[in-house]
């Protein structure tokens, strides 16, 4: 199967590290869900591909702290719209949040985002030999995977 090659002309919020990190977890979190659900979270809207999704945050990016950045459980597969102009996702997000990983996921994310924006409780990023280690660790887990679901990456 072919390896993934970084593009460094993929564009993002982050750089460096962080964001080819980002670009591999986005990656991880699509695949995921296209394989298990194929479809959004929030519309449900389903995917031909697994690229035809994007990596949306149920608390968002811009606020939710390092510690909610890269959870697993608020990073899910979501159509364009949703991801981006739908200001109203958030109400079918949290229904199917809770229904993927149990009652209280979505409660348990808005606690975790108000400790760290109103309690001032922070995780520290990682160190850059943290986001090396990691990134590898990231890939391996990711084409893994996709080899392993028949997916060409």
């Amino acid at each position: 199967m072919k390896k993934k090659q970084w593009n460094a002309t993929r564009k993002g919020r982050y750089s460096g590290l962080k964001s080819r990190y980002w670009d591999y977890f986005s990656d991880k979190i699509r695949l995921r869900d296209f394989v298990k659900y194929g479809k959004c979270i929030s519309g449900g809207e389903g995917f031909k591909r697994w690229q035809d999704s994007q990596a949306g945050h149920f608390i968002s990016a811009g606020n939710c702290g390092f510690s909610l950045l890269f959870d697993e459980t608020n990073v899910s597969a979501e159509c364009q719209y949703d991801n981006a102009f739908n200001s109203n996702h958030q109400l079918l997000y949290a229904e199917n949040l809770d229904k993927r990983y149990g009652k209280g996921t979505a409660e348990n994310l808005k606690e975790r985002y108000k400790e760290y924006h109103f309690k001032g409780k922070t995780t520290k990023e990682w160190t850059k030999r943290e986001y090396e280690i990691k990134l590898e660790e990231l890939k391996q887990e990711v084409s893994d995977f996709a080899i392993k679901s028949g997916i060409p990456f």
